[in-house]
């Protein structure tokens, strides 16, 4: 029993850190964006 609880619990972690990860890229791909609009891009 304890080990499907660990496993959700893992589960879970791991879903909330991709979904960080994914969220981080999407602003870093906004902030981007806005800085090719605006002319500041390296």
């Amino acid at each position: 029993m304890m080990d499907k609880v660990n496993n959700a619990a893992q589960s879970a972690k791991d879903s909330c850190q991709e979904a960080a990860h994914q969220a981080q890229a999407k602003a870093q791909n906004a902030a981007d964006a806005v800085k090719n609009t605006i002319g500041m891009n390296k």
